[in-house]
């Protein structure tokens, strides 16, 4: 991490003046280049490289010696969360070689790259490259809620047998192990609804949210909320001093609290009607096949919290 260093001076506890570096986080990481040799992709390669890296990615090539298809998605389910079209958009050839060899090596009959039909830049880049590998199939998709989770693609792409699906984050983060990448930065969507505003970063891993709140967007309301990975399926960050981005942060949304009446149930219904698993949220029934997707919050006319309120019938 590159950084600024300042001499200045500090009244410390015993009322004296010492000299000291203040260091300030200016969010850039510099690494020494060095020359990195690609392992080779293969079974052995893959499982090695994420038992050392990443358990959660290892499950889903565990004890895994073919795969029927093998799906990889550039959506993102939440509203104003951009990672996986970004990634594709940043490294298309990269992620299509990976792919390539991924089938080849698994020996999968179906390969699909899935797109938003609604992409239209990233749709015309991939016709670009795509036919350089015939045994990929790009695949274009409504903007739909739900479809970046494996079982509504795959019931969307009418696929069966043993299937590899991950995202494109995911693919990359493969392809970076397998290359020995520098692993300490994510990928971060900056949203600011109050001015309309949004970007994506690169971070460091472990940064202070406030650090990077405080050098991307200037806050002039106290009236605001900041929600962590999505307003549909995220969560209420209710203490920003302390709060770090770790690998499970993929974006991060401010928005402005509107004044309103207490939430109040109606009893209109619409939170069964509207939920894809046929959970009951206001008694409970089914809370097994909850999904935690939160459509039932963003359809209540009341504005009740009712994936908050599912939440206490888990428990």
């Amino acid at each position: 991490m590159k950084s600024s260093i300042k001499i200045c001076a500090l009244q410390v506890i015993t009322n004296s003046w010492q000299d000291c570096l203040v260091i300030k986080n200016d969010f850039r990481e510099v690494e020494k280049k060095e020359k990195r040799t690609k392992k080779k992709v293969t079974i052995k390669n893959i499982l090695s490289s994420l038992e050392r890296e990443d358990q959660v990615l290892l499950e889903k090539f565990k004890s895994q010696t073919k795969f029927d298809n093998i799906i990889i998605t550039a959506l993102n389910d939440e509203p104003y969360v951009y990672n996986n079209i970004f990634i594709l958009k940043e490294n298309i050839s990269e992620l299509l070689e990976l792919l390539d060899e991924l089938s080849f090596i698994y020996k999968s009959d179906k390969n699909y790259l899935v797109v938003k039909n609604v992409d239209t830049l990233i749709i015309n880049e991939c016709l670009n490259v795509i036919g350089t590998y015939p045994n990929i199939n790009l695949t274009l998709v409504n903007d739909e809620y739900l479809l970046e989770r494996k079982e509504f693609i795959e019931n969307k792409l009418q696929v069966n047998g043993n299937t590899l699906y991950l995202t494109t984050v995911e693919l990359l983060n493969l392809n970076n192990y397998l290359q020995d990448k520098d692993n300490t930065t994510l990928l971060l969507t900056l949203t600011n609804n109050i001015i309309g505003e949004s970007k994506i970063i690169r971070v460091k891993k472990y940064t202070l949210l406030s650090d990077i709140l405080d050098n991307y967007f200037k806050i002039n309301t106290d009236n605001y909320q900041v929600i962590a990975n999505g307003l549909m399926q995220g969560y209420e960050i209710t203490s920003l001093t302390n709060f770090i981005i770790t690998d499970d942060i993929f974006a991060i949304n401010i928005i402005n609290l509107p004044s309103q009446a207490e939430p109040k149930c109606i009893n209109c219904g619409k939170c069964i009607d509207i939920c894809p698993s046929g959970v009951n949220p206001l008694s409970g029934k089914k809370i097994a096949k909850c999904l935690d997707c939160g459509l039932c919050s963003y359809i209540c006319p009341g504005f009740v919290n009712l994936k908050e309120k599912l939440k206490e019938y888990k428990k």
